[in-house]
Order: C-alpha cells, then sequence, then structure tokens
C-alpha cells in the first residue's frame, strides 16, 4: 500500500492499482526513445505487484500505528506478496512469470541490504531460493539457457538475442514501476530513473524526472506518445491520525469510499 500524507488525511492507493497504472503508462510508449514493449511485457508490468492484495485486502499499521506504508513492509509480509505476485504471473503466461519474479528477486536483494536479524535474512533468502528454483522452471518453459551464470535472473548485456530482450524488459518495467511511484507517492523518491534501454541489446539511458505539484511529473527525455499523460487512480482517504492497531484501522479503511484522483505525467520543457 502507499500511503500518500495530503494535508491532514492519507490518501491510501493499493500497489495492484499502482502496477495497474505503471502498465497504462507502457502501453502509452510511442517507440521513437524507447521501443514500444510487446503485449507479454505490458502484462507482465500490471502484474508485477499483483500478489499484493494479501495484505492490501485487509491492510495493517506500522509501528506508530499509521497505515503501513509500502517502504516499510518487514520481510514477513513482503516475501508472501512478492511469491504471489510470481506465483499469478506465472499463472498467467510463462514470460510474465519470469519478469514479475525476477523483479520481486531484485526487490529482495534491496531489502537483505537493510534488513539484518538473523530471522528477516532466513526469510529473504528462503525466498530468493524459491524464486531461482522458478525462473529455472520458466526459462526451460520459454526455451532460455540455464547453464549460464546470471545476476539476479538477468544475463550481462549482449550475451544473446533473447537475454538482451529479457534484460531490456525487465527494466522498462523497473522505470514503469518508478515513474508511477514517482507519481503517487509524496516523498520526492527518483530524480533520475537509471538504467533504461532504448533498444534490446543497447546501453542504457537516464531518464529526468521533475515534480512541479502533487500527483504530477514532468520527464525528459520523453518516451510516449504525447505530450502529457492523465490517468485516474483509485484510492481511499482516511484521516491522519494513530490507529490503535490494525483491526481499528481496518474498520475505518474498510468503510472509506473509493475515490480517484488525476495523476499527470508530462513532457519536461528545455531550456
Amino acid at each position: 500500500m502507499i500511503r500518500h500524507r495530503h494535508d491532514d488525511e492519507f490518501f491510501l492507493f493499493t500497489q495492484h492499482d499502482h502496477a495497474l497504472l505503471s502498465a497504462k503508462m507502457a502501453e502509452r510508449i510511442s517507440g521513437a526513445v524507447i521501443a514500444r514493449p510487446a503485449a507479454q511485457t505490458v502484462r507482465g508490468t500490471s502484474l508485477h505487484d499483483c500478489g499484493w492484495p494479501l495484505h492490501d485486502d485487509s491492510p495493517t499499521v506500522n509501528g506508530s500505528g499509521e497505515p503501513l506504508h509500502l517502504f516499510e513492509t518487514p520481510p514477513r509480509i513482503a516475501t508472501r506478496v512478492w511469491a504471489e505476485s510470481a506465483r499469478i504471473a506465472a499463472d498467467q503466461d510463462a514470460y510474465s512469470g519470469l519478469l514479475v519474479s525476477i523483479h520481486v528477486l531484485h526487490l529482495s536483494v534491496l531489502s537483505l541490504a537493510a534488513h539484518k536479524s538473523p530471522h528477516d535474512v532466513f526469510e529473504l533468502n528462503k525466498f530468493q531460493h524459491r524464486q531461482v528454483e522458478l525462473q529455472e522452471q520458466l526459462r526451460l518453459r520459454l526455451g532460455l539457457r540455464i547453464d549460464m551464470p546470471l545476476e539476479h535472473g538477468l544475463a550481462c548485456l549482449g550475451t544473446s538475442p533473447a537475454e538482451d530482450d529479457l534484460l531490456f524488459d525487465y527494466r522498462l518495467l523497473r522505470a514503469m514501476d518508478q515513474l508511477s511511484l514517482a507519481l503517487l507517492c509524496c516523498e520526492d523518491l527518483f530524480g533520475i530513473v537509471d538504467g533504461t534501454c532504448p533498444r534490446p541489446g543497447t546501453m542504457p539511458i537516464r531518464m529526468h524526472i521533475h515534480r512541479p505539484a502533487e500527483f504530477a511529473a514532468n520527464l525528459d527525455p520523453w518516451p510516449f506518445d504525447s505530450d502529457a499523460l492523465e490517468f485516474d487512480v483509485p484510492f481511499r482517504r482516511v484521516p491522519v491520525r494513530t490507529f490503535a492497531d490494525d483491526e481499528e484501522f481496518r474498520g475505518i479503511y474498510g468503510a472509506a469510499s473509493v475515490e480517484q484522483v488525476m495523476v499527470r505525467m508530462a513532457r519536461a520543457s528545455r531550456p
């Protein structure tokens, strides 16, 4: 769940709705700056957080009694929703499943750097082993090799056309994920989106993000098919306060109506 503070209220966005926004942006890539993604890449992008209803349908509070924000998620919750995301995506098709599994494996590497308790490290290590096993199964179904070194599921640039396609698709998913987070979060998370390849097999580029207002961002270079993109995203609002426990928060969250907020991504003006 994304917790966005807006004055004296929290706007709460589910992770799956954030992923759907990522996919809507992927569909609007023009092909000029970045190659248009294949349908299976867009599908994988839309599914990259599809396991999060396990938490967001019954959300929790953090140690301060506030709605648990995405970046506060403990490994015991994260590993469960990540595994479910990969499972659901793999049930849709092998390639989407592989993309989502690589995505959540990378997230677990970041989490492992931030959590040092023996229990958390053990949970994250178990999760990583299971994702590697899943990726081997999916690679075999897709005719991809499993007998070469990979870094968190990905081969080095230039290894083969198929591996370059996978690297391009994963990095595009990651870029759309970051752009969606930049639109929905209240924090300034990214000034730069790094690592997106213009085409499979090419060196990555940098995209610069500026946030002129709430729920708005400007981007350069501009990869989309019009000078601005606008989307409505569902959310629920709750008051900024300390909730006694998960049960109290769930009652208030469940009673809140679903509303829509418009987010806007625009081409950055150059001097």
